[in-house]
């Protein structure tokens, strides 16, 4: 049986979420990975990087893109980090639709393409 938290400690768990993103002098970021674990792409979050309602943390400023794809894939994990790229929080699922944590319009990049997030939670539990 999974612990079920109530909704002000949920968001409080979300809110310490966001304060570690936007930790440091720089701004946070998503790391998005292959199913190899290579790093496709990095996005940069504004500061906040989002906000905290009914037990959902919202990212900020979407939609977010990453500057140019570093390697070709398909994307289909992400990582959150702080500006100093210490993992804040790991498993973040990549797709094409609302049923993923993170969604893209197409999860296949190749080398040198813009990346863009258009849809970017996290739901607590």
């Amino acid at each position: 049986m999974s612990i079920i938290y109530n909704g002000t400690v949920l968001n409080q768990r979300l809110g310490i979420v966001v304060t570690n993103i936007d930790a440091g002098a720089g701004n946070g970021q998503m790391r998005l990975l292959s199913s190899s674990a290579a790093t496709v792409g990095l996005v940069q979050f504004n500061k906040p990087c989002g906000t905290v309602s009914g037990g959902i943390l919202t990212f900020s400023g979407l939609p977010l893109a990453a500057p140019l794809t570093l390697v070709s894939g398909q994307v289909t994990a992400a990582d959150l980090e702080d500006s100093a790229g210490t993992v804040v929080a790991s498993g973040l699922t990549v797709g094409n639709s609302t049923a993923y944590d993170i969604v893209m319009s197409s999860v296949v990049v190749s080398t040198g393409q813009i990346i863009t997030l258009t849809y970017a939670t996290i739901t607590g539990s």
